[in-house]
């Protein structure tokens, strides 16, 4: 099939979605079930998806996280965050909780004003061009009326219309410059509306426009956030120490552009995360804050840091432009769900909110850099990334996670733990020999604590029990499970793999059911005259039904047993 097509846009999605596996991603025989999984099952909500762009085939999902305990100008918030960076939302919490006992974060808003402009090229007298503009000018408010009439009731509308000459620039280029308020509104289709009226109100014969549209440059549109307390309440074992190495970081970033650009997109890992949860536009807010950083000619750190008299002082200030009404956040039902746990926020709050973010992602980077290093906190973080992509079961997890709590994460070393543990051989419960299952159970205490889990070592032994009784047809298991899925999962079973750890059918409890025996002795006893069943019961059974792997004979009961004997076993140390 042709890699170019004409047409595209009428497709309809499953029609999409077949021309670009067939074209494309013909090697990758899941490709097109990856693309479906990502669905949602709600088919007015996946609609509601498919139409915020074009040639929609499928969702593309990022994690949405939570840092509590930011505390600003008095009021405490949970920030919602959507971000893929390991490390960026624990980061946030960290320093939201730490500065709520110091005063919390303290922000402001200097000013709200946006930008537009109508680009054109004019070959006349300068003077002629100033006098048709001071005439014409009230006709270019009038001339936006109907579009300005809403948002002038809210507070917001035009401010005022500049001619300016850009003839040093370019010959024959002048520009109209507009400045606009709009209030709760981000304003992208409302200013460019008002412009492209603008523009046709202004054009004339000696007048060619070139474009008319908004600028997401906004150094009108700015906020402040600010942190401060004594040297000493920075807390560690020398918060002097650590003030005044915090300080150079911040003078480094300040007059190194090299160091300037990883300081600031540190900065915007909290502040976009936020953008994305509440449906504003990041790439429009990055391009701003970048080029307020450069504002000087050279590019510089947003943030900035003092220290005098025993005050340590660090504050940002940036300019954000932000929607809380109208685009996406009023679509979007995660948008208005984050916009709700910020309990409903201004435009003029939500700038501050959002101040407060990057500041507090600016000071858990630059904390690691001065002191343990960024990777300590980081790749701790990265370690489960590594391990979703070595496809590790919970144990392996766990044993790792254990295993790198005094030691340096790296991509490779985690690797080679893992591929140790893989190798090395299980040791497999024999379940049917009764003398050694008596003898390992014996060392078992009845109030035992497992490694994991909630059980105690009888309710493990009863519990071990109960599925005996379940596959010696004792217990009927009356939860079908379909042919389908039932090979998969039995599959499992032919392999070397153990139960993960939080493995449970659907028809047990989540709290461990009470000892139904006195004494472990008695559970103990039981639980071997349930082995002797299950081989007597195969004699003449065929099948019995398993809650999760569904019908079975004795050979994948047998194989079942000694992953789940060998699973509670480990449970309790036993193995």
């Amino acid at each position: 099939m042709s890699k170019t097509i004409s047409g595209f846009s009428k497709f309809t999605k499953a029609e999409k979605i077949n021309w670009l596996t067939e074209s494309y991603l013909y090697e990758n025989s899941n490709a097109k079930s990856i693309l479906e999984q990502y669905w949602n099952d709600d088919e007015n909500l996946q609609q509601l998806h498919d139409d915020f762009i074009e040639n929609t085939i499928t969702n593309f999902y990022l994690p949405f996280g939570v840092a509590p305990n930011f505390v600003i100008n008095d009021k405490t918030y949970a920030l919602p965050m959507v971000i893929e960076e390991s490390s960026v939302v624990a980061a946030a919490s960290l320093v939201g909780k730490f500065w709520s006992t110091r005063g919390g974060f303290k922000t402001e808003v200097i000013s709200t004003t946006k930008i537009g402009q109508i680009h054109f090229m004019y070959a006349g007298k300068k003077a002629d061009l100033e006098t048709y503009f001071n005439k014409n000018k009230t006709e270019l408010f009038a001339a936006t009326a109907s579009i300005t009439k809403n948002m002038e009731k809210r507070g917001g509308g035009i401010l005022n219309i500049e001619l300016k000459d850009k003839t040093d620039k370019i010959a024959n280029y002048y520009q109209l410059h507009i400045t606009f308020e709009t209030k709760d509104s981000m304003g992208a289709n409302f200013i460019n509306s008002c412009l492209e009226a603008m523009a046709n109100a202004f054009k004339n014969e000696e007048i060619e426009v070139v474009m008319s549209i908004l600028s997401n440059y906004v150094p009108a549109c700015l906020v402040r956030a600010e942190v401060s307390c004594k040297i000493e309440d920075l807390g560690g074992e020398n918060p002097q120490k650590f003030a005044e190495k915090f300080y150079q970081a911040v003078r480094i970033a300040e007059v190194e552009p090299y160091r300037a650009v990883t300081h600031n997109k540190g900065i915007m890992n909290g502040i976009d995360a936020l953008v994305l949860a509440t449906g504003n536009d990041f790439r429009a807010v990055e391009a701003g804050v970048h080029a307020y950083a450069a504002r000087s000619g050279q590019y510089t750190s947003l943030s900035h840091c003092s220290i005098e008299n025993g005050i340590f002082k660090f504050w940002i200030e940036l300019p954000l432009a932000l929607g809380t009404v109208g685009g996406l956040t009023g679509l979007h039902p995660m948008a208005k769900l984050s916009l709700e746990v910020l309990q409903k926020p201004s435009a003029r709050e939500l700038m501050q909110i959002m101040a407060a973010a990057g500041l507090a992602q600016n000071f858990a980077a630059l904390r690691a850099l001065t002191t343990k290093g960024i990777q300590h906190g980081h790749m701790k973080m990265h370690l489960q990334n590594i391990l979703n992509q070595l496809d590790a079961n919970n144990s392996e997890k766990a044993i790792i996670e254990k295993y790198f709590d005094t030691k340096t994460v790296s991509h490779s070393a985690v690797v080679k733990k893992f591929e140790e543990i893989r190798a090395s051989k299980v040791n497999w419960v024999n379940f049917l020999n009764f003398e050694d299952i008596k003898n390992t159970l014996s060392t078992l205490k009845t109030n035992a604590k497992p490694l994991f889990g909630k059980m105690n070592g009888q309710q493990m032994v009863e519990h071990l029990a109960f599925l005996m009784k379940i596959s010696n047809g004792k217990i009927k298991a009356d939860y079908f499970v379909e042919d389908e899925k039932s090979a998969r999962r039995k599959a499992f079973l032919n392999t070397d793999g153990e139960l993960q750890v939080g493995f449970k059918a659907s028809m047990l409890s989540e709290e461990p059911i009470p000892a139904k025996f006195n004494s472990l002795e008695e559970s103990i006893n039981d639980l071997i005259l349930q082995i002797e069943d299950f081989q007597k019961h195969f004699k003449t059974a065929k099948l019995e039904n398993h809650p999760f792997f569904g019908e079975l004979d004795y050979k994948y009961w047998q194989k079942f047993h000694v992953k789940h004997f060998t699973h509670h076993f480990k449970q309790f140390g036993l193995v």
